[in-house]
């Protein structure tokens, strides 16, 4: 199964991290590989990456438009070794049960992915796996090859009154 989870709204990390877990605690072998998210920052990170049947992978830790300084070309290379790491996961899978696919939807919209490969190598690994992948603005290629779609949509949030991102909440 292909599921996004995808929106403006809180949550869409929050929920893959959940279903992790849930497959973990039922013995599955699980990989995940971020975009855009510093290791050993969020939250998450600390705990899974100590757990057996789990093989995280972190590239282009930081998005150019959050980060001054970092190089749109930097982000597209690092973007590209994710995609080789997709590709031989998706050549060679016969061990995962899960695989999530963090923050893919920002580097799709953005262009640092082809569009066209992600989604080749998405339905390649979803005949093996789950697939989950997550973030902001999923195309509607993208979420009609999708199984399963859910949208988290913002109601209110903190952010709007000035109140900055909280640890053990937000990462």
């Amino acid at each position: 199964m292909i599921i996004i989870n995808t929106g403006n709204g809180k949550g869409k990390t929050t929920a893959a991290m959940g279903q992790i877990l849930r497959s973990l605690g039922h013995g599955f072998k699980v990989c995940l590989i971020q975009l855009f998210k510093s290791e050993s920052f969020y939250g998450e990170q600390k705990i899974l990456t100590k757990l057996d049947n789990l093989d995280f992978f972190s590239f282009a830790k930081e998005h150019p438009y959050c980060v001054k300084g970092i190089s749109p070309e930097e982000v597209r290379t690092q973007c590209t070794v994710a995609m080789r790491k997709i590709k031989e996961i998706a050549d060679n899978n016969k061990k995962y049960d899960l695989i999530v696919l963090e923050e893919f939807t920002i580097a799709l919209r953005d262009k640092f992915i082809d569009e066209n490969e992600f989604i080749t190598f998405v339905r390649q690994l979803s005949k093996e796996s789950d697939v989950i992948v997550t973030g902001r603005s999923a195309s509607w290629a993208l979420i009609d090859t999708a199984d399963l779609v859910t949208e988290m949509k913002e109601i209110k949030h903190p952010y709007n009154k000035g109140i900055q991102a909280k640890k053990g909440i937000e990462y």
